[in-house]
């Protein structure tokens, strides 16, 4: 059974007394009601006004908690008849409708809207796979935009509105991105692209935006992709390591080249996900980005490893996925310089003091990162295997962004058909 309690966190004369909605040990909800009190005539421990002469307003105060306690649970076995979602939110929102408090947001204020569109994000149903609510990546990078732009209205004391967002606007924010802010070019272009999309969906919504928005553009900076040949893969294999977070590393590495999934989707495979088809053993899992099931047979080299393992794959990190990968990235470039990738090659990296993405030319070791998995795997087997069977695999939307992805042109295609056909 639920129950309100109150009390005064504070010291200060007046301070706000909090309500607090206790459902069980994991669903312990608090929020600031209007209602001010002096500390010294609050008991925290049994939750009520005391019973002081000198508080002549004692006994209003009591009554207008009483009653609160009495509509909050009143709310709430409604929610709960009802299955609404109880958060702390949603006790602000009893709170509020109590006392008939008002929250005014105008939302043609520009970080205004960005919130907005954060919020809507959450209950936001995936045209491709159904899917209601955005992932975790995505709400976060719309909310670092959101941060972008409050701390660009700091840097230029000024409020922005969606009508703003012109040519002007965009080329001041931009040399704020690069300028101010070191970020890397590709950084900051992707960051016009989702300043664009939330004005874009306000204008869906009715909400005024600048004529000029459809020349504010993004971009994208083309840099060198970097990826494991097989050879390089293979000399990769053969290292031996001591310490068993390196031998891990350095299986998990070679698998990916291998089946060509992210590092989100690579880290989670377990021995459940090995299935048998027709005498042939497969590799079968559902694309966290996609949804999209995917079934790839085991390579004879991932087939080596994971039989060294009796059928198990190698061990991870943490059982949080995001230490996991942190871990797996820091240690594949260990494995990387140990098998002797020492070739100079045109790349960025992050910068450990700056924290910010460099470019320029480093030995190749230092730019292996999990992502070099998921691109070795499509740019090693792009014309020895069917192109829509990679981008299956891969998970790309188009040909054509699969084929940008590992650098290739419709030419490369072109000569593709032309080599398959004995023209050259």
């Amino acid at each position: 059974m639920a129950s309100v309690k109150f009390q005064v966190r504070g010291k200060r004369n007046p301070s706000k007394i909090t309500a607090r909605l206790i459902i069980d040990k994991d669903n312990d909800f608090r929020r600031s009601t209007p209602i001010l009190i002096n500390p010294k005539y609050f008991n925290n421990k049994s939750g009520k006004v005391r019973q002081i002469a000198e508080f002549t307003d004692k006994i209003s105060v009591q009554e207008s908690l009483d009653e609160l306690r009495r509509s909050i649970i009143q709310e709430y076995n409604k929610a709960v008849a009802d299955a609404t979602y109880i958060n702390s939110d949603w006790l602000q929102n009893c709170i509020d409708s109590k006392f008939q408090v008002v929250k005014k947001t105008d939302h043609n204020i520009l970080p205004n809207y960005c919130e907005l569109y954060v919020d809507r994000l959450k209950h936001k149903t995936n045209d491709k796979t159904g899917e209601v609510g955005a992932s975790k990546a995505t709400i976060t990078k719309y909310n670092t935009i959101k941060t972008k732009i409050e701390n660009f209205e700091k840097h230029t004391r000024k409020k922005y509105r969606l009508t703003d967002v012109n040519l002007k606007f965009r080329n001041v924010f931009l040399k704020y991105l690069l300028e101010e802010d070191n970020l890397a070019r590709n950084t900051a272009g992707r960051y016009l692209k989702f300043l664009k999309t939330i004005c874009l969906d306000a204008q869906k919504y009715g909400y005024n935006v600048s004529p000029e928005l459809p020349l504010v553009k993004g971009f994208k900076v083309e840099v060198e992709k970097i990826y494991l040949t097989f050879d390089e893969i293979e000399i990769i294999a053969k290292k031996e390591f001591k310490e068993e977070s390196y031998r891990a590393a350095r299986d998990w590495l070679v698998i990916g080249c291998y089946i060509g999934q992210r590092v989100s989707d690579l880290l989670k495979l377990t021995r459940e996900n090995i299935v048998e088809y027709n005498g042939r053993k497969f590799i079968e899992l559902v694309q966290q980005k996609t949804k999209k099931r995917v079934t790839i047979l085991i390579h004879p080299k991932v087939e080596e490893i994971l039989q060294s393992n009796e059928w198990n794959f190698p061990p991870v990190y943490s059982k949080n996925i995001d230490s996991s990968k942190s871990k797996f990235n820091l240690y594949i470039k260990h494995v990387a310089f140990k098998a002797g990738l020492e070739e100079k090659v045109e790349g960025s990296k992050i910068h450990e003091k700056k924290n910010r993405k460099e470019s320029g030319v480093f030995p190749k070791w230092q730019l292996v990162t999990s992502h070099i998995c998921r691109r070795s795997f499509a740019t090693n087997h792009y014309g020895e295997l069917p192109t829509p069977l990679l981008i299956n695999i891969t998970g790309h939307s188009t040909e054509r962004e699969f084929l940008n992805y590992i650098g290739k042109t419709p030419i490369d295609y072109a000569d593709q058909m032309a080599k398959y056909w004995n023209l050259n």
